[in-house]
């Protein structure tokens, strides 16, 4: 028999970028020069990214999910569903692979024959 625990990890200030994208708390942090626009578009960054991590928060905790949070991160652990299963969860709800890490992890249990 194997158990399985998916973890689920979503980062508070940034998330997975893609290729190209500048993450807007880099065009503040050790510049030498900050632009107004640039503290606004970190604002309505964290503004939407808090409200999408809280959005997944929920989904997860409907399925039985428990929730700690670390300085950086919120992170989720559930046995309920497999790792395919969440994944397909989030992205029916629209949330994006990069928005969140999943991480699966198996033990195997051993029994009397």
């Amino acid at each position: 028999m194997v158990n399985y625990r998916v973890t689920v990890i979503l980062k508070l200030w940034e998330r997975n970028w893609l290729t190209g994208e500048v993450p807007p708390l880099e065009k503040i942090r050790g510049a030498g020069m900050v632009r107004p626009e640039d503290v606004r578009r970190l604002g309505d960054f964290l503004k939407e990214r808090m409200e999408r991590v809280a959005s997944m928060i929920e989904l997860l905790q409907e399925r039985g999910f428990c929730c700690r949070g670390t300085r950086k991160a919120v992170i989720l652990e559930g046995s309920d569903l497999e790792a395919y299963q969440v994944k397909e969860l989030l992205q029916e709800h629209g949330f994006e692979p990069y928005e969140y890490e999943i991480k699966l992890e198996y033990t195997r249990q051993w029994g009397i024959m």
